[in-house]
């Protein structure tokens, strides 16, 4: 989350935080590994209720929020609210079997997780991903370590997990602290989120009003099947759709903005498909690069195949830095399913194209307001999932949403918005 964040605030946001970032991520990793330590002694200094009661309140307002939410995001809401207010309520009770419920669901969660990262890094192979394979038995571990009733027979459960929770975010606070104090003048914040595919350096300012906006174009699988697809709502969604006829259709991701700015990826050489070839070909090594093509415009590809059936409009853009972005990347066309397709393209440029939007917003308030919606949260996993796997036109739209939704937020408060959606339901 504080990636993105900080993307939104911009490089001159970013520069100027760096000290204080580097010290909160200090505070907060070491607060985590003392209560991390209470939690190993059997010792509850922390105040659990009063944790209890925001964490209650945090999910009741997301479940309040859920009914105005849309596409993707609406059961994503209802699920981190339920699950957010059933772990509230669990704490609150104070029993000893809530505790043991408490290991058992945070224990599960770290070793689904686990497992998913493993496996993803081990069929995919991208840059660093022995790393990130490591990253997921460390996981599993804890997932064990939650599992046991030892050394404090499950009383330390919330302890344990939420001290681990603060160590890890006050040590990627830290990182990313020193990653900005490398930033050099003219830099962008992207590189702090792509650090391998850095952008060439140059002045520009934080934020441009563009005359024509920036439309993100999705084909969805199921938008643009030929037939009626075969229901499969989440493979449907975010890897692809076989129609009646057994026709595969994995949708499309293209980026517009008016007149010569238009980012849509295709391979040059058709990929073979076939499930014998299925692992192999989503493995993002150099012998999986096919050449590529860019699409013209819109227009022709359309003409071409079909209208795009989802599109995200955003007004308010760094038009230089998306400039930047297309200037750097149109130099290579290769192509790659995982890691250089389609959607990573969009995604990248959308990125490069928020880069310090929300700078003129009242700095550090703003900022930490960011946190506080639920947006930030979605897109933040969004992304996280989709680096460690591959963007797809599916995660492209929901995490596009999820960032229209943070940079034009609704100007309602939460209650307000609450009170419209009880006056639609009557």
């Amino acid at each position: 989350m504080l990636q993105v964040a900080l993307l939104l605030m911009g490089v001159a946001f970013v520069r100027k935080s760096a000290p204080l970032l580097g010290i909160i991520g200090l505070l907060w990793g070491g607060l985590g590994l003392s209560i991390f330590i209470d939690g190993m002694e059997g010792m509850r200094y922390f105040p659990f209720h009063v944790f209890g009661i925001l964490l209650l309140i945090e999910s009741l307002v997301t479940l309040m929020l859920a009914g105005n939410a849309k596409g993707a995001q609406k059961p994503v809401f209802y699920f981190k609210g339920c699950i957010f207010c059933f772990v509230a309520l669990l704490i609150l009770s104070g029993r000893e079997s809530s505790n043991l419920l408490l290991a058992i669901l945070f224990g599960f969660a770290f070793f689904i997780t686990g497992l998913f990262v493993m496996a993803s890094a081990w069929v995919v192979r991208y840059d660093g991903w022995r790393g990130v394979f490591l990253g997921g038995m460390a996981q599993l571990a804890f997932a064990m370590f939650l599992f046991l009733p030892y050394p404090t027979n499950h009383h330390g459960t919330v302890s344990q997990f939420l001290g681990v929770i603060m160590v890890l975010g006050g040590i990627q606070c830290v990182r990313i602290a020193i990653q900005a104090f490398r930033l050099r003048e003219g830099g962008s914040v992207f590189n702090l989120m792509e650090p391998r595919r850095l952008l060439p350096t140059a002045e520009f300012p934080p934020e441009s009003q563009s005359e024509s906006p920036l439309i993100i174009h999705v084909w969805t699988p199921e938008g643009s099947s030929e037939n009626s697809p075969v229901p499969r709502p989440v493979i449907n969604r975010y890897i692809a759709a076989v129609d009646v006829n057994g026709v595969i259709s994995t949708g499309h991701a293209a980026l517009e903005m008016s007149p010569d700015i238009y980012i849509s990826l295709y391979p040059a050489v058709e990929i073979d498909r076939s499930p014998s070839e299925f692992f192999n070909t989503l493995k993002a090594i150099q012998e999986n690069n096919v050449p590529g093509e860019f699409q013209k415009s819109y227009a022709s590809e359309a003409a071409a195949w079909c209208d795009s059936d989802r599109k995200i409009i955003f007004h308010n853009i760094n038009t230089q830095a998306l400039r930047r972005y297309w200037e750097s990347y149109r130099e290579v066309n290769t192509y790659n399913l995982t890691w250089r397709n389609c959607s990573s393209s969009v995604a990248w440029g959308l990125e490069a194209a928020l880069d310090g939007v929300l700078s003129h917003r009242g700095g550090w308030l703003h900022f930490i307001r960011l946190f506080f919606m639920p947006e930030l949260w979605i897109a933040a996993q969004l992304r996280k999932r989709a680096t460690t796997m591959a963007w797809t036109p599916g995660l492209m739209l929901d995490y596009a949403r999820a960032l229209h939704a943070l940079v034009n937020p609704v100007q309602h408060s939460w209650f307000q918005r609450w009170k419209q959606q009880l006056d639609r339901s009557h």
